[in-house]
Parts: C-alpha cells; structure tokens; sequence
C-alpha cells in the first residue's frame, strides 16, 4: 500500500498490476465506455516520448514526480508499467501558465505539482495534442496554502487524465476542468484530505460535438475531520452521436467526523439523439457529519423559456444562445480564468454549440 491509500478511503482492486482487474466487459467501471477504443489503450505501446512540459514557456526537464494513489483500474496500471517520463513543478507564488503538448503518436508521462504551505497560487493547465496520450496529473497542496489550477483538455488527440489531489490540513484547493470538443476523452479526478478542515471545490465544463464522447469520473474522500467538498460539473451534447457520463463519488469514512459535502451535475442535449449519463453516488460511514448531499439532471430546450424570449421580440437563435451561455455563465465565472472563458466562447462560436445549429 503506498503512503497516501489510507486516506483515500480505497474501495475494491487497487493495484499496479494490470492482470489484478477484471476483463472490461465485466466491470461496472467500463459501462459506459466505448470498450473498442478502452481496448486500444490496453495494447502494449511503447511511449513515443515526444511530450513535453512548459512552465512560463520555459521547458521543465524531466524530474522526479511520485504518484500518490496506487491505480484503481486497468488502464491506470497498464499505462504506469510503460511509464518513462516524469515532469515535477514547484508552482511558483501568484500566476503562471503549464503547458503539456504531444506531438507523438502514443505518449504516457506523469507530471506532479507542488504548492509549499502558506502560499497562494493560480494554475492554467492546459493538456494539447493529436495522438493518444494517457497523462497522470499529481496535484500536492501543503498546509494552509491556497491553490487554484484550471485544467483545459482540448486538442483532437485521444486522451486518459489520471489526476489526483492531496489536500493538507487547513489548506483550499479549488480544480477547474474545461473539455471542449473531445473526440475521446476519459478524466478521472480524485481529491483526498491528509489533514483537518481542508476544503476542495471542484468546478468542471464539458462540450462534446460531433461522435465524440467524454467521461469524467470525480471521486472526494472525507477520511479525516472537518473537512468541506463542493463538486459542480455542467456539460451538454452537441450531434445525435455525442456521449457523455458523468459519475461523481463523495465517500465520507469512518474518521471524516464533521464533514460537509455535495456535488452537482446538470447536462443539456442540444440535439435530438444525443446521450448523456449522469450517475452521483454519496457514501457515508459516520453519522456525525455536517452535512452530505447530492443531485443531477438531464435536460433539453425548454419550449417555453424560449417561447417567453421569443416574444419579447428575440430570434430564436439568439434566444437559443442565450439559454446555453446563461447555462454555463456560472461556473465560468468561478473559474476566473479569462483565457478558459475565451475558449469556450469560440468553441461554442466554431461548432454552433451556442444554439445547438449543428445536426
């Protein structure tokens, strides 16, 4: 067991060993993937190595970044057993900018963030590229620092995100994900707490067009006291074949005494034949918490919101992109990354995603 495990409140297989999982098919955990393309991943590959990391557009040399977690699925340790290449960032005080692009056909790197106690940071990340890659992301936020990383997925590249986070004592982390236009994309966050009365809040976007499909699994565990969560995703489904799942956990255990959680996820189908899952699940181990909930839905137009546009003299295509920014405008608000909003607004504008025009 690594170091990090207990606290993570680990359920079912962990392990490093890809032969320790069940076959795909029989796993609960694949049920919504496209198996064919998970498969792909699977077969032997060796790394391309042809990644590369930018802080501030300066190139970050290979280092030597640690995972936290053991890996909880089969992909997750196949990848680790071809891993080569490891990146590490002390993030710096104040602002900065991290680039990963991949240029190479099959790549696999780690690359593990640092923020020292005390200090106060904002991260954009950005993860670029047209081949398959699978990244693991090892976030570590030390005692009362205070840490804000905006992830934006984008690219027509193949991707897995692994992303974990170690949330100290009194320390606040807040984790933005933005994922436009995925044509595959599979991101699975995970936040921990290895001290009291930290707090996480995770914030995420994500726009699927075309036949492309998207997962993004997020898992908070409250295994110490008085900690606080807050989880909020928003997605919507542009193209009768776009696909998405949604699947959040908050596990409260045993020692997470004074705990307070909830999560949220809304998706909007923009055209007819589109699918989208959404599954929250909330698990508690001690009664004596402040607070756990959570919710979801799945949603269309509403006739009537747009009839009431409508006739207050509005076309309905602009009241149509009314109703899809307005959907999104809070949590890119709370992001607070202009760039992250920026390239929302011209995804939306290049695929028709503000009025749901494409068919």
């Amino acid at each position: 067991m690594k170091e990090y495990d207990a606290f993570s409140e680990p359920e079912g297989i962990s392990s490093f060993d890809p032969e320790a999982f069940k076959d795909l098919k029989k796993s609960e955990e694949w049920k919504y993937d496209p198996i064919g393309k998970v498969e792909e991943f699977l077969q032997p590959f060796q790394p391309s190595n042809c990644a590369c990391v930018l802080l501030n557009g300066s190139l970050v040399p290979e280092g030597d970044g640690q995972k936290l977690l053991t890996p909880k699925d089969k992909v997750e340790a196949q990848a680790f057993s071809v891993l080569k290449r490891r990146f590490h960032v002390e993030i710096p005080e104040g602002d900065c900018r991290i680039e990963v692009k991949n240029e190479g056909e099959e790549d696999c790197i780690l690359l593990s963030l640092h923020a020292k106690a005390d200090q106060t940071s904002s991260v954009l990340l950005t993860f670029d590229g047209k081949g398959k890659a699978i990244y693991f992301l090892e976030v570590e936020a030390e005692n009362e620092s205070c840490v804000s990383i905006t992830v934006l997925c984008r690219g027509e590249g193949e991707k897995f995100v692994y992303d974990t986070t170690r949330i100290s004592s009194m320390a606040k982390v807040k984790r933005n994900l933005l994922c436009l236009g995925a044509k595959f994309t599979r991101y699975a966050s995970r936040a921990f707490f290895s001290g009291p009365h930290g707090e996480a809040e995770m914030n995420g976007i994500y726009f699927i067009n075309g036949d492309g499909f998207a997962e993004t699994r997020v898992r908070v565990a409250h295994g110490l006291p008085d900690c606080r969560s807050r989880v909020s995703y928003r997605g919507a489904l542009l193209g009768s074949k776009a696909k998405s799942a949604w699947v959040g956990e908050s596990i409260i255990g045993k020692d997470g005494k004074g705990s307070d959680s909830y999560e949220l996820n809304k998706n909007f189908v923009l055209t007819p034949g589109a699918k989208s899952f959404s599954e929250p699940q909330l698990e508690i181990k001690n009664g004596d918490i402040l607070a756990a909930g959570h919710s979801s839905s799945v949603g269309y137009f509403d006739p009537n919101q747009i009839f009431y546009l409508r006739s207050r003299g509005i076309e309905e295509k602009e009241a149509k992109e009314m109703v899809v920014s307005g959907f999104f405008e809070e949590l890119l608000s709370q992001m607070g990354s202009d760039e992250a909003k920026e390239e929302f607004e011209q995804f939306c504008k290049r695929t028709g995603g503000f009025n749901g025009s494409q068919a």
